[in-house]
């Protein structure tokens, strides 16, 4: 009986070593993979691309309020408060601030040969070619969607429109019972 009782401890004993091993090894290996993810995001100048992305949306959104706005002064106050917005938006997403869960996510995401492999991408002529085109690729691709918002703006300003009397009606009916 006392070999059985031994014998048993014995194999729950190395099932538990056997699982703080891999922990150990997870553990390991997401920190090397979170440290490849750093390198990765520093070789891609993600945080610069941020703030181009930024300034590229404030600029288009500022275009898209004179474009819309019924009058000078609804304009002015509608780029006043989108600035203040997006002045709130770029702090509090800032790149210092994202910088720690974009490296948490990319190591979740990405096996570490994986990993390897974009950084040594990024870090070719044509990865680097990759990352310098990319403010015009995607100012290109905004300016792309923003005329077919242009396109589609009176569609929804008219279901804005439905919408509101909807509402409206909604209420009355409300009031009368």
């Amino acid at each position: 009986m006392k070999k059985v009782i031994v014998f048993t401890v014995a194999i729950l004993m190395s099932g538990i070593f056997a699982i703080h091993a891999a922990e150990i090894n997870a553990n390991d290996d997401m920190v090397a993979r979170t440290k490849l993810s750093a390198k990765l995001l520093e070789v891609m100048d993600i945080g610069k691309a941020m703030n181009q992305s930024f300034e590229l949306v404030k600029k288009m959104q500022t275009g898209m309020i004179k474009q819309f706005a019924q009058n000078a002064k609804n304009q002015d106050l509608a780029i006043k408060h989108q600035n203040k917005i997006m002045d709130l938006m770029q702090k509090e997403l800032s790149w210092k601030n994202l910088k720690p869960e974009f490296e948490k996510l990319y190591a979740e995401t990405y096996s570490t040969e994986e990993l390897e492999g974009l950084i040594k991408f990024y870090q070719s002529p044509i990865g680097k070619k990759f990352i310098a085109k990319q403010p015009e690729m995607q100012q290109k691709s905004m300016m792309m969607v923003q005329k077919m918002m242009m396109r589609i703006m009176p569609k929804i300003q008219a279901l804005t429109k439905e919408m509101q009397k909807e509402i409206i009606a909604a209420k009355k009916a409300d009031i009368k019972e």
